[in-house]
């Protein structure tokens, strides 16, 4: 599988075009994106319930601790797994003119094959992932697991955090500029291989080597496309913040239930329109970079179950 290399202006061209999702069919697009949404929130509350039942059951310890982790991030790893594969082959129905509407994005509940490839690919890039910016730490900031262990002991016992907080262990800022970094190469491993997995039929390991060429060789945009979602995001914060503060002085006029009649749908707006911006700059640096290709590729009807 042929992975493209694409000019630095690309990477700002896939969060445009992410920004523009919704346009053939904004129906499909948010209502998808709304199902995406409630069927993890309501996944993952239900995990929790259950998950506190357990350890409430069983008593305090390491192994309660453990067991409840594992009922929480088990059952919502797999349910966003085929809620991934769905709402991708949603966005590439409507980006390429096929009939597509919102309940796709449960496509993946009904082909567990590509699914569970999708879950194991998910696992997968968030272990490497997470070893590497360990690995980091341990270099450039070794005594970060120190500083966090106080932090925690300080918190536990009830003391005041901040002198610790304060205490900052040498090369941190290193250590976190270089996450970042590693942040926004995983970010483009996980669009290329769950692309490739997703709409292309590839399996695992296979998807991995293609996520990795992709990155790598499109390092440049996906800095330049990292940088336009930090001012993005800082535009995006200004404008909230006069938001609240107006929705403040309302609530202060009219009662705290204006406040809270508006403050949640824009709250939830603003949810659902960073799923779709983060699912369509997925999708269209994996169709940049790998999309064309035909080979292996994902039969039509499986794209619109």
């Amino acid at each position: 599988m042929t992975t493209r290399a694409r000019n630095a202006l690309a990477g700002f061209d896939w969060l445009k075009n992410a920004v523009n999702l919704g346009r053939n069919n904004p129906k499909a697009i948010f209502g998808g994106a709304a199902l995406v949404l409630l069927g993890a929130v309501v996944v993952g509350v239900a995990a929790a319930l259950l998950s506190g039942v357990v350890v409430a059951a069983v008593g305090p310890g390491t192994t309660s601790m453990l067991v409840g982790m594992l009922l929480v991030l088990v059952p919502l790893m797999v349910v966003l797994g085929m809620l991934t594969v769905g709402y991708l082959r949603l966005v590439d129905a409507v980006e390429n003119g096929r009939p597509a509407r919102a309940l796709d994005a449960f496509g993946g509940f009904g082909d567990w094959s590509t699914s569970l490839r999708a879950i194991g690919l998910m696992i997968l890039i968030a272990v490497l992932q997470n070893l590497l910016v360990f690995g980091l730490l341990m270099l450039f900031a070794g005594g970060v697991v120190e500083w966090y262990s106080q932090m925690m002991q300080a918190s536990v016992a009830g003391a005041d955090p901040s002198a610790a907080m304060a205490q900052l262990p040498a090369g941190i800022g290193m250590a976190y500029l270089l996450m970042i970094l590693v942040g926004m190469v995983f970010f483009g491993v996980q669009s290329v291989a769950l692309g490739q997995v997703a709409l292309r039929g590839r399996g695992v390991f296979a998807a991995i080597g293609d996520g990795f060429a992709g990155a790598f060789k499109n390092l440049l945009p996906l800095l330049v496309m990292m940088l336009t979602y930090i001012v993005g995001i800082i535009v995006i914060a200004i404008v909230a913040a006069l938001l609240v503060m107006l929705v403040g002085l309302l609530a202060k006029i009219a009662g705290a239930w204006l406040g809270v009649v508006i403050g949640i749908p824009l709250y939830l707006g603003f949810l659902l329109a960073m799923l779709v911006i983060g699912f369509g700059a997925m999708y269209h640096l994996w169709r940049d970079v790998c999309g064309g290709d035909d080979t292996a590729a994902v039969p039509a009807d499986a794209l619109t179950a």
